[in-house]
């Protein structure tokens, strides 16, 4: 478990250095609430240091997410001469094929992770990159305001799914009480309620597409589910809409794997992977050239709709026999 290269008290020195400025701070492609709550806070704690920092995403960033999103378009152009990468595990997941070489810090909790960053911290024992990232504005002695503290919640608790993963540790909910105590009052309420407790009528239909649609395996042990991009325009689906589907076939009872493989170009199949405690998701993912987590983790797949389940089933045959 142990990835740690550089101590946490060296890449805070690092950042708070004069001559460290004019940053990029990546998230990864479909960024989730992680990346995005993480590289918000970051480049918050560096603007408020008197740095030029902007976040960078090879993907939109989601509108789930607009009440962090900072006003890139306000700030001021520079030209980029540092790069760090937050919650980001593998190369393919960056803004730009060269965007790795050019990593000054890398800064993740995925166990797989092989960025080459010049200062890389991977701590897989964190249940999500903001965790991290609030030990490091420690580090640094940078203030944790209520910007930072709703940003770090968001990372956190939608890493955790509201604190219900097995990834959950007691430095997660210490982590949580910590911001709550310097978040706004009821922020953290209309977080949870925005993530965990509102969805759109659109997409409670395309859940309910989810449930009728699974595919139940091995004796039930495995939940399967393939949206194509025909199927996805049949229901009027963005790609980003597919991502909470995983979560409704996972709670499937006695489903020990759910997958779901959603198209995300022509012939281009992005997998996602949950598991129960027996089953390795990121070994699992890791056939495939992805990676992740124990629980969790993902990859890419290249092939028609049929090949690429008859590819995915025969891996996972394999894992269980």
């Amino acid at each position: 478990m142990e990835l740690k290269t550089t101590e946490l008290a060296q890449i805070a020195i690092q950042l708070i250095d004069p001559a460290f400025d004019r940053i990029l701070v990546a998230c990864h492609r479909s960024p989730d609430g992680d990346t995005v709550g993480c590289a918000y806070a970051l480049t918050h704690v560096l603007r408020a240091l008197g740095k030029q920092a902007r976040v960078w995403c090879a993907d939109p960033i989601p509108g789930d997410f607009a009440f962090l999103a900072i006003e890139e378009a306000e700030l001021p152009f520079f030209q980029p001469e540092r790069f760090v990468s937050v919650d980001v595990a593998a190369r393919d997941m960056l803004p730009g094929a060269d965007f790795a070489d050019k990593l000054d810090i890398v800064i993740d909790h995925h166990r797989t992770n092989d960025l080459p960053g010049r200062s890389r911290y991977v701590d897989p024992g964190a249940a999500a990159c903001g965790e991290i990232l609030l030990e490091l504005f420690g580090a640094m002695g940078a203030e944790v305001d209520v910007y930072t503290a709703r940003a770090l919640y968001t990372a956190i608790a939608t890493d955790t799914g509201c604190f219900k993963y097995s990834n959950v540790t007691d430095n997660t909910f210490l982590s949580a009480a910590y911001l709550a105590r310097r978040a706004g009052k009821g922020d953290l309420y209309r977080i949870n309620k925005h993530f965990f407790e509102t969805k759109s009528r659109h997409r409670m239909k395309l859940e309910a597409f989810a449930a009728d649609n699974a595919e139940f395996l091995f004796g039930g042990k495995v939940a399967f589910l393939s949206v194509s991009l025909a199927t996805q325009g049949a229901l009027s689906a963005s790609y980003e809409d597919l991502e909470s589907l995983i979560n409704v076939i996972r709670q499937v009872e006695g489903v020990v794997v759910a997958v779901v493989a959603k198209e995300r170009e022509e012939n281009i199949y992005k997998v996602s992977v949950r598991s129960e405690a027996g089953f390795d998701a990121s070994a699992f993912c890791g056939k495939f050239g992805g990676g992740g987590h124990l629980a969790a983790a993902g990859c890419t797949l290249e092939g028609g709709e049929d090949e690429v389940k008859t590819r995915l089933i025969e891996a996972i045959r394999e894992m269980l026999s």
